[in-house]
């Protein structure tokens, strides 16, 4: 299950990132933790795999515009479907029925109702003078007193007080402010101001706060402020462990689970780059020329380049590691210079002491020596983002030879998805991006080539690898998504329906379309950047597949130990369980193969493939943006890559009328689940 943080208008991007920091420490392998914006909340099916929306600090008005739409279903999600909401300063701000905020002063002044109403009552602040907007000037550590007497101090700058909480049956004060307020709070004398409320709001709950009990200390400490209050940073440093413990509780309150060692859960430093290619040296080379000729500073046989967005330090040979590792060392991962280490012909692999979760010998052993996609590897343990990190550097990806290159990491700090969203991706999920260049036009027919199709080719390409990868893998019941989303059976569908799978190959087990909620859950998700240069296409194809990851969904390795309890009791030999190293070496062949067959043939032989491997064969939808009219998916045209939907006869589902729709991979919403597909709001 995911849990969501708004990114989007009046976010404070300090407030996101240190919402993301401590939830991803609570919360994480046991939920999703991403950013969404307000497109994403109107238009992605999300409410049925989503645990909690968060909104965090920031700037409640531009709240308020930027998500008028989209309120009405937090708050249905709230109160109809059990959901949770958490508000955190600005975010507890936006949840209550009416805002009063520095009332009087002309400047900062905000005063009106709201809509989400979970807090049924005033939101009233700053609780202490002195705010600024987008300044330390009126932060400070306040105390807070727990309903047992216990105190803590946590991050405080401009947040409300829940006035007159005690007034309200359905809320109830996790916090309170243990120091005076400097606004009217409560009509009872002598009650303490409220500064973390929980509110139950139909059959979901609430969790609001006025402070920032979110707020990570030694994220603080590297604030360029001028007014920056170090000794405030240090206190609260000292009570790191109580705001923690506070925050889990809370959380917990709300209906979260959260990690039982999380004292021990920091976000890890970046570790260097390690760029190979020992069975195609060549490669090495020609990327070693292209930087000769960049613009580019060379100190100490240290060359730096600096990209779009990011800087990259780059060594030759792995002697260096020591060093540019403690470059890395407690930086910020997306502030932080990159580093970058090209092997040499004395050692063409990665030493394992400096990859322990990725053989790289291992990874060239099953790579076919004919591949082209992923022959240069550029592997890194802990990394920002495959996608991104390429993406936003066009300067270092035109350095790389076409066609060849496979950026892997085991840890993403800061994956990126559709719709914005970003979210970490830790050890058992196979992060990776491939670097593909297509020319416009195949050379062998002269036809123009439709990129589109090549989403299509990279999923296929992972779910033939993983299907392909020993005998017996046929069974595994993995299957694409359209356009380009792999899902895997439900464990506990599986048990429910006493299914047996082995020896069925892709027959499998047939689910019926009307259950493919409760059915399939997604395992990967695969994101596609496309730009042109150099009069063709540069394509980069970023995925993340649960191979081992005992998250919120299933894994690969999950399948096969059910798979190997049926083959078991069948006195069958057992499956190996999946290696990240030689499924991403298979994902690269079928790529490679595919994709050449794809650009000298056109689709007609990919197609059946795809649709021998997806979910939607004869699948029934409802087309929301055509007056609710009921259609069959029959297939994918050979132009465009459109999907094809076939308008049936009210009443049949088997009769046509005539009437074909063609809808665009990027321009609709599809969820299989629901059955429907409508146009998404641009």
């Amino acid at each position: 299950m995911n849990v969501l943080v708004y990114n989007g208008a009046g976010a404070s991007p300090d407030s996101v990132k240190h919402t993301v920091s401590t939830l991803r420490r609570l919360l994480e392998p046991l939920y999703a933790v991403c950013t969404v914006n307000a497109k994403v909340l109107q238009t992605e099916p999300w409410e049925g795999k989503t645990s909690a929306v968060v909104f965090p600090g920031g700037a409640d008005l531009p709240y308020v515009k930027e998500c008028a739409s989209v309120i009405p279903q937090l708050k249905k999600y709230v109160s109809k479907q059990g959901g949770s909401f958490i508000g955190f300063c600005a975010g507890g701000y936006f949840a209550t029925d009416f805002v009063e905020f520095a009332v009087g002063d002309p400047l900062l002044e905000v005063f009106g109702k709201r809509d989400l109403k979970f807090y049924p009552g005033i939101g009233r602040g700053p609780a202490f003078h002195g705010f600024k907007y987008n300044s330390e000037a009126g932060a400070r550590a306040v105390t807070l007193r727990l309903p047992n007497g216990d105190e803590f101090k946590t991050y405080y700058n401009g947040g409300g007080v829940f006035a007159n909480a005690d007034r309200y049956e359905n809320v109830e004060v996790l916090a309170h402010y243990a120091e005076p307020l400097d606004v009217p709070h409560s009509e009872k004398a002598q009650t303490p101001g409220a500064a973390v409320v929980l509110c139950k709001v139909g059959k979901g709950r609430a969790l609001l706060t006025g402070p920032h009990p979110e707020y990570v200390p030694r994220l603080l400490q590297r604030m360029h402020d001028h007014e920056y209050n170090e000794s405030m940073v240090n206190i609260l440093g000292e009570h790191e462990v109580a705001r923690l413990k506070f925050l889990k509780d809370a959380l917990t309150r709300v209906g979260l689970h959260c990690n039982s060692n999380f004292a021990d859960r920091i976000a890890p430093s970046l570790t260097p780059l390690l760029l190979m290619s020992p069975s195609k040296p060549q490669l090495l080379s020609e990327f070693e020329r292209n930087l000769e000729g960049a613009d580019v500073c060379i100190k100490e046989d240290i060359v730096t380049l600096k990209g779009n967005t990011d800087n990259f330090q780059i060594y030759k040979g792995y002697a260096n590691y020591e060093a540019a590792s403690s470059e890395l060392l407690d930086q910020e991962p997306d502030e932080a210079s990159k580093s970058i280490i090209i092997s040499t012909s004395d050692e063409p692999y990665a030493p394992r002491t400096l990859t322990p979760n990725f053989d790289t010998k291992k990874y060239y052993k099953y790579l076919n020596p004919q591949t082209s996609v992923g022959s240069l590897l550029m592997y890194g343990e802990v990394i920002t983002s495959s996608s991104a990190l390429l993406n936003n550097n066009r300067k270092l990806l035109s350095l790389f030879p076409d066609t060849s290159m496979l950026h892997v990491g085991t840890i993403q700090v800061s994956g990126r998805g559709r719709g914005g969203n970003t979210w970490i991706n830790p050890k058992g999920i196979s992060a990776s991006t491939a670097c593909v260049n297509v020319p416009l036009a195949s050379p062998r027919t002269g036809r123009p080539i439709s990129i589109v199709f090549v989403q299509y080719i990279a999923m296929l390409a992972y779910c033939k690898a993983i299907l392909g990868y020993a005998p017996g893998f046929e069974d595994l019941p993995v299957r694409i998504k359209w356009p380009n989303d792999l899902y895997a059976l439900r464990p506990d569908y599986y048990f429910s329906k006493n299914i047996t799978l082995t020896g069925k190959g892709l027959s499998g087990y047939t689910v019926p379309l009307d259950e493919l909620e409760p059915a399939f859950v997604k395992i990967s998700g695969l994101l596609v950047n496309t730009s042109f240069f150099n009069n063709k296409y540069s394509l980069l194809l970023g995925c993340g597949l649960n191979v081992s990851h005992d998250g919120p969904t299933t894994s690969l390795n999950t399948w096969v130990k059910l798979l190997n309890a049926e083959r078991e009791k069948c006195n069958m030999p057992l499956l190996p369980e999946v290696e990240v190293e030689k499924l991403q070496a298979l994902y690269m062949n079928n790529l490679d193969f595919i994709l050449k067959e794809f650009v000298d043939n056109g689709v007609d032989r990919m197609l059946p493939e795809y649709y021998n491997l997806w979910l939607h064969t004869n699948q029934i939808v409802t087309l929301t943006d055509h007056q609710n009219i009921r259609a069959k998916l029959v297939g994918i045209t050979k132009d465009y890559g459109l999907l094809i939907a076939k308008e049936l006869v009210p009443g049949t589902n088997t009769q046509f009328t005539g009437n074909v729709y063609e809808l665009q991979p990027d321009g609709n919403s599809f969820d299989i689940f629901k059955g429907l597909i409508s146009k998404k709001v641009t």
